[in-house]
């Protein structure tokens, strides 16, 4: 693993302010049983780590002076305007350090799932399972295979085959990570029949609408006929 060289900011001092401008992310390690130490790390590393998609669950190697620090990312802060990164604190871990991380979900062979094939959607309620485990134990990633699940059917976390020493930070229940739900073609199909039939409707009632005026057009015509024979017949007299 490589290991990646750090400003030890007890022996380089700078303000936060002088440090960011020159393109370095203020931060710590911390836990072990050991004084903080502050340094600061150049911010394009610290995005291009970030840019792995296992940041968090990642061991790293600091170097710091010529000593090597294996450390666990813990928290990132950014600035609240700029959202530029201001701060970040590191874990300083042992082999067998406890640590609690979030590791992926991965599903497997899903171009061949029964379900799926049928018209299912996978719908997923967790992408990321937090597990605790020692910190040279920390999974890349978790897997379910998909290849004989159906419609209907509910994956849960003892579903999933951990590996040995890893377990759920949750076990007081078998809680879901996804679900394999029936198509939704035959909704769409009944809601387009029942806004065909409302349209049918609607067209009916403006045809009876604008008939209505038509009807009273002809009513006035026919009253003031016969109020103008009324009218010649009392002239003739």
């Amino acid at each position: 693993m490589n290991s990646y060289k750090a400003l030890d900011r007890n022996k380089e001092a700078g303000s936060t302010f002088s440090l960011l401008s020159k393109g370095m992310v203020p931060g710590i390690i911390y836990g072990k049983g050991s004084e903080p130490t502050k340094i600061a790390l150049e911010d394009k590393l610290l995005k291009k780590l970030m840019n792995t998609g296992s940041f968090y669950s990642t061991i790293i190697d600091i170097d710091i002076n010529g000593k090597v620090e294996k450390i666990l990312p813990k928290q990132l802060q950014y600035h609240p305007v700029s959202d530029k990164l201001i701060h970040f604190d590191f874990l300083r871990v042992q082999e067998n350090t406890k640590v609690t991380v979030e590791i992926p979900v991965v599903f497997l062979n899903q171009e061949t799932c029964p379900g799926l094939k049928k018209g299912g959607v996978l719908n997923i309620v967790r992408r990321l399972v937090e597990l605790s485990c020692n910190a040279n134990k920390i999974p890349d990633s978790v897997e379910f295979d998909l290849k004989e699940t159906e419609i209907g059917d509910a994956i849960k976390i003892s579903n999933i085959h951990l590996p040995e020493g890893v377990k759920p930070t949750i076990e007081d229940r078998d809680f879901v990570i996804a679900t394999l739900a029936p198509p939704t073609v035959e909704v769409e199909e009944a809601k387009t029949e029942e806004t065909t039939e409302e349209e049918k409707e609607g067209a009916t009632d403006d045809q009876e609408k604008s008939a209505d005026p038509k009807e009273k057009t002809d009513d006035k015509k026919d009253d003031s006929k016969q109020d103008s024979k009324q009218d010649s017949k009392q002239e003739s007299k």
